[in-house]
């Protein structure tokens, strides 16, 4: 699916600054699953954290909505 593809390019970036992955784990016309490892050792510096799950799948909802709101998301945690 497109949506998803473009979802974890553009949120990847975000999550890589601090070390972290996305990847997609499955995707249909209705349902996204990615999974996400976030860095546990990252450092916050300058008030910049890694996101916690939960902070980033309502940032890609958010996204998600503008582009295709008929769309469930869900992140899931994984060991990259």
């Amino acid at each position: 699916m497109d949506v998803a593809n473009k979802l974890i390019a553009s949120f990847g970036k975000i999550v890589g600054i601090n070390g972290g992955s996305l990847r997609l784990i499955d995707a249909d016309e209705s349902v996204i699953r990615i999974g996400y490892s976030a860095n546990p050792d990252a450092q916050c510096e300058a008030g910049v954290c890694t996101l916690t799950q939960a902070e980033l799948e309502d940032m890609m909802r958010g996204w998600l909505v503008r582009l295709a709101p008929n769309v469930l998301l869900t992140v899931e945690p994984f060991d990259g």
